[in-house]
């Protein structure tokens, strides 16, 4: 009977125990239910699960029910403040950005870092942000949420311009001479297209970058981007009637040196005192393009901290920039009776810069609550491929229909065909941008940006304005230098401005 007392505390001490135990497993399971998330982003196996839903029914929720996995979803992560109802209808929420109903019940100030890059986690983080910290409606249902992002931007950007040299050159009528119609230094000598510098406009264009990180920390990632300017154009038409004005092409005759022009595209004959019998139409336009395309591996180097990183970045670039002109000139010489015999001379010049190289640099971004600041810094090395095509010809049309072609322009002629030339390059980009996360999947960006590309070939570099006449028409050089001849000129190149933009995570 003793020994029986002895033992009654210790029963009692165990019953006590067993009691607890069962208590603390049945709040373990509704805390389980408030705050398991087996796949931490996207679409949590609990939804529908009972034990959720009788946590929820306990602690109580700021939200509505939720909706079930396969109900109609809606983009989420639109802030609660902009508005204080929600909505299921995605037009309303673009409109008025009204906080959708959440697909699953909220995850109740969980703020998993391990499961969120930077840009994310900053967003929940925000004083002005509700309590639910995830969003689990995402656009596509993927195992990958938050990893996979795009960006588009529209720039505003003006290019480094290039000096034209004279190229359509017009003089009034004078009955006493012909010889210095257009010639460059008359007094009476106008210059209608060239002799100043065509720094272009400022001119639109597109950026389209996609990504994807390897982590959910956005640690590790790679991207493509390309991006283009719209084409500037500077151009120039007039067409004349008996010699008011004349019009003309000028050029430097190689054999003098002094400075000549043409009038009439030989085998026409030069004009007579008879203005009547001529009339002129001239032509040119000069255009412009420039893109790049170029892939990144980033590769973060800080660690421990949440709202900054640093990325070491290296990859591929590819630069274009194209130049193209083309001046025409056509007289048509009468000799008093109704036909014409039409002479043209068309010169054209093309040059196509293609630069590939391997590109390294830094990226700096840091973040704090909506927004971020992000500064880049990268150089590409490698080679420019230069192709310069030059081509002339001359076309006389008589009367009765018959067509010759000869060739050679004026500025353009067999001496000077262009070629083709690789050359060691360099290729700069400084960046700097500023974002504002509206919802945590979507952010809007402004920023600057400059490329500097130190070896290009532009196409009015690679005009010789000196001429032997002798070519005019088709004929062969018999005397005199074989002039223009072809240099390849080279430059650098400059694009800046600013840009505007969206970025979408899926």
């Amino acid at each position: 009977m003793f020994q029986n007392r002895m033992n009654y505390p210790n029963i009692v001490g165990i019953v006590l125990c067993c009691a607890i135990a069962l208590l603390s497993l049945r709040n373990l399971s509704a805390e389980i239910g408030l705050t398991s998330q087996p796949e931490p982003l996207g679409y949590p196996y609990s939804v529908d699960d009972p034990a959720d839903t009788i946590a929820e029914e306990e602690a109580g929720s700021i939200w509505p029910p939720a909706k079930r996995a396969d109900d109609l979803q809606v983009p989420a992560g639109f802030d609660p403040v902009r508005s204080t109802g929600f909505s299921e209808n995605p037009k309303e929420l673009l409109s008025w950005f009204k906080e959708p109903a959440p697909a699953s019940c909220c995850d109740r100030n969980i703020v998993d870092r391990l499961w969120m890059g930077p840009g994310e986690l900053a967003y929940h983080k925000a004083p002005n942000h509700k309590p639910c910290t995830r969003d689990h409606t995402r656009v596509f249902r993927t195992e990958f949420p938050g990893r996979l992002w795009f960006s588009t931007e529209y720039l505003i950007w003006a290019t480094t311009g290039q000096a034209i040299p004279p190229l359509i050159t017009s003089s009034p009528f004078v009955p006493i001479t012909t010889a210095g119609i257009g010639v460059l230094g008359q007094p009476t000598t106008s210059t209608l297209f060239g002799g100043t510098s065509f720094d272009g406009p400022m001119r639109s264009g597109a950026r389209l970058t996609a990504g994807f990180w390897f982590t959910p920390q956005e640690d590790r990632g790679i991207e493509a981007s390309w991006f283009g300017l719209a084409i500037t154009k500077k151009s120039f038409n007039l067409s004349t009637t008996g010699g008011n004005p004349y019009l003309a092409r000028p050029y430097i005759d190689a054999n003098t040196g002094q400075p000549a022009a043409v009038v009439i595209p030989k085998p026409g004959l030069q004009p007579s005192t008879n203005p009547t019998l001529l009339d002129q139409t001239a032509d040119a336009a000069l255009r412009s393009q420039f893109g790049s395309v170029d892939v990144l591996y980033r590769y973060n180097t800080t660690k421990g901290e949440d709202f900054h990183r640093r990325y070491w970045a290296g990859g591929f670039r590819y630069l274009m920039l194209e130049d193209q002109l083309a001046v025409n000139l056509s007289s048509s010489v009468s000799n008093g009776a109704t036909s014409f015999d039409t002479y043209t001379a068309s010169d054209s010049f093309r040059t196509l810069n293609q630069f590939y190289g391997g590109e390294f640099g830094m990226i700096e971004k840091w973040w704090r609550d909506r927004w971020s600041l992000q500064v880049l810094g990268k150089v590409a090395l490698g080679a420019t491929t230069v192709s310069t095509r030059i081509n002339g010809v001359t076309t006389a049309t008589t009367s009765a229909g018959i067509t010759s072609t000869f060739p050679g322009g004026v500025l353009a002629q067999p001496t000077n065909p262009g070629n083709e030339r690789s050359l060691f390059a360099a290729a700069g980009e400084f960046g700097v941008t500023a974002d504002y996360a509206i919802w945590s999947q979507f952010r809007l960006s402004v920023g600057y940006s400059l490329i500097y590309w130190t070896t290009v070939g532009r196409v009015t570099d690679q005009i010789d304005p000196s001429v032997n006449s002798q070519q005019f028409g088709g004929n062969t050089i018999t005397s005199g230098p074989l002039e223009p001849s072809f240099n390849l000129w080279t430059t650098g190149f400059l694009a800046q401005g600013i840009n505007a933009g969206l970025e979408y995570q899926f």
